[in-house]
């Protein structure tokens, strides 16, 4: 399955793609979504499956955020996903699926909350809150357990703290993140390097006179 980094950027070599920056939690969650549009014979993924796959794996941060194991049942009855299944197949069967509209915007907003945390890695977490950020099916069944984006975000700020990061970023992602952030600082260093030698300017105009 092509991932939303590679249907973006395309996977230059100048700018790592989305699909570089999924911890192994958020591949397995995808991939055990397409798995579970596959097992209902969909043509497309959707967020209900897109929520179901986040709930496969225990201990990753969505579940810890979400509680999504101890909700599974409930969640699935809520976007009308069938029963949980007995068996995951290791390879998905049949043709490629490819995401569907929602699933796209889910997947673009996880982008966003990732960056909004200031992380290079989009982890499970992110994919939840994805969810959350505009009304659709598994946002509602999200929101009946009591789970708003806001409490998710703060629960996020807190598992880091306690569970630290499993990958580390590397020589590529470093170059990627130290250009990145040397393009948003520039502008506010070169403006207020600016404002300030006007500043000194006008300051020494007013004081020459004093000073004779």
């Amino acid at each position: 399955m092509r991932m939303l980094g590679d249907l973006v950027s395309g996977g230059s070599n100048s700018h790592p793609s989305f699909a570089e920056r999924y911890t192994e939690p958020t591949r397995a969650a995808l991939q055990f979504a397409r798995e579970e549009a596959q097992e209902r014979g969909a043509t497309e993924i959707s967020v209900a499956d897109l929520l179901s796959g986040l709930m496969v794996e225990e201990g990753s941060r969505a579940d810890r955020v979400g509680q999504l194991k101890a909700n599974a049942s409930y969640l699935r009855w809520l976007v009308e996903s069938p029963a949980l299944p007995a068996l995951r197949h290791e390879e998905a069967k049949g043709a490629s699926i490819e995401p569907d509209a929602e699933t796209r915007r889910a997947l673009a907003f996880a982008v966003l909350e990732a960056d909004r945390d200031r992380e290079y890695w989009i982890d499970s977490d992110h994919l939840l809150r994805g969810l959350m950020r505009f009304p659709n099916k598994a946002d509602f069944a999200l929101l009946k357990t009591e789970l708003s984006l806001d409490s998710a975000r703060v629960a996020s700020r807190k598992d880091r703290e306690q569970y630290l990061p499993e990958q580390n970023p590397n020589l590529k992602v470093v170059k990627y993140l130290v250009f990145k952030y040397i393009t948003l600082l520039a502008p506010s260093v070169l403006s207020t390097a600016c404002y300030l030698y006007i500043l000194f300017q006008e300051i020494g105009i007013v004081l020459t006179p004093v000073a004779h």
